[in-house]
């Protein structure tokens, strides 16, 4: 599993930015190929820098899922939502609490989550619900101990916790992890019938794979992780020459190119970058 993080790093829409409101913090080691990161306010904030759950702004498919918990420590409790895979970008209003609140999130690998779950996903996309429906055994335990847990760094520590002991008991899936690894080597252009062919299984069973483990089917998640891996090109090399793009990633043309990046990422590559180095310095 660590050669898939190894070749993908999803990123958001604002790579580049942190702030007391948003802050992530790294996995130990055991935990890498599993989490992508722990996220949230570094210590509750008041109203003066306090943000929505999410740093505000532009939310894109990043092909990971999120549980997140918010604290109100004024009113004395908390929610719990679960962000699964999103297929579309949208924009957050960045509404500030007039509260003491603090925030801290899980964000899993899209194929990750499931197997901390209590239930599959098939078909749970483009939502957010009650994270205690599929982590009924996760929120149970977590939740009462992260209140208690002033900064971000001791609700990850108690999160890591929690995540090692159920790491004893899982067993990732081979043929997803094969079939993912091939659509991530071929920068998500590989073919149904190549993933099948490589896992050796069966078209019905692959599809049966992404759904119960994304929620999703394996040609949409070529499509995303396709996107991802051009959006994390381009934040690395932002003078990336998009001619050599359009053959890298398979597409037919640089309109073609162009049109998918826009649709999923509401904004032209050039735009994409200038948000990303600028929207919250300005």
């Amino acid at each position: 599993m660590l050669s898939l993080i190894r070749q993908y790093h999803p990123l958001t829409g604002d790579p580049f930015w942190q702030d007391e409101s948003y802050w992530e913090l790294a996995p130990c080691d055991a935990l890498k190929p599993y989490i992508r990161c722990f996220w949230g306010s570094l210590h509750p904030v008041g109203p003066a820098i306090a943000r929505s759950p999410a740093n505000p702004g532009l939310v894109i498919p990043d092909t990971c899922m999120d549980i997140i918990f918010d604290i109100n420590y004024t009113q004395n409790r908390f929610s719990q939502a679960f962000c699964t895979l999103d297929e579309r970008s949208y924009r957050t209003s960045g509404e500030a609490s007039r509260e003491v609140t603090g925030t801290f999130a899980i964000r899993f690998y899209a194929w990750t989550a499931s197997l901390f779950a209590d239930l599959d996903f098939t078909g749970l996309k483009n939502q957010a619900m009650d994270a205690s429906i599929p982590f009924r055994r996760l929120t149970a335990q977590l939740s009462p101990i992260l209140f208690d847990k002033p900064t971000l760094a001791g609700k990850a520590a108690v999160a890591e916790a929690w995540l090692l002991h159920a790491l004893e008991k899982i067993r990732p899936d081979a043929d997803l992890l094969n079939a993912v690894h091939t659509l991530l080597k071929t920068s998500g252009r590989a073919r149904i019938h190549d993933l099948c062919d490589y896992a050796a299984i069966s078209q019905r069973k692959l599809e049966r794979l992404f759904q119960r483990h994304m929620g999703i089917s394996p040609k949409s998640f070529a499509t995303l992780a396709r996107y991802q891996l051009l959006w994390q090109d381009l934040a690395a090399h932002p003078g990336l020459n998009l001619l050599d793009a359009v053959e890298q990633y398979g597409y037919t043309d640089q309109a073609h190119l162009l049109h998918d990046f826009r649709q999923k990422h509401l904004m032209t590559p050039a735009e994409a970058l200038q948000y990303a180095c600028h929207a919250h310095f300005e």
